[in-house]
């Protein structure tokens, strides 16, 4: 019986290591996604700028402080989602699950901070 508790538990220790790393490939796409949401607000500035007719200058630098703090909140995600990913990996070696919200939770504020401040952008340049 013995072996057979063994074998239960490694198949199901295999099955956690492989759902923590496809949280992780999806924090990773989450924050390629971030990144690239910010390169194309930044370069939407630049678009500004060269359509013809007048435009608000505060547009164009908005666009470049939005999309630059896009691409560093990315690189922010993909290094907290890096350092989540080993916590949990080691937790699930040494058979202590912990569930912490924590990153999930700064994720959902900085998507409503984002969205309310591109909310705020689209009203000034609009």
């Amino acid at each position: 019986m013995k072996a057979g508790h063994d074998s239960d538990v490694q198949a199901g220790e295999l099955r956690d290591h492989l759902a923590n790393t496809r949280t992780f490939l999806a924090w990773v796409r989450t924050a390629v996604t971030i990144m690239a949401f910010g390169f194309v607000v930044a370069r939407f500035g630049i678009l500004l700028r060269e359509l013809p007719g007048r435009h608000h200058n505060v547009g164009y630098h908005l666009s470049d402080v939005i999309g630059t703090v896009l691409v560093l909140l990315g690189a922010v995600f993909l290094l907290l989602s890096t350092r989540e990913f080993l916590t949990v990996r080691r937790a699930i070696s040494n058979q202590e699950i912990e569930v912490r919200p924590n990153l999930y939770l700064l994720l959902a504020g900085c998507v409503v901070v984002v969205a309310l401040v591109l909310a705020v952008y689209l009203l000034l340049t609009g």
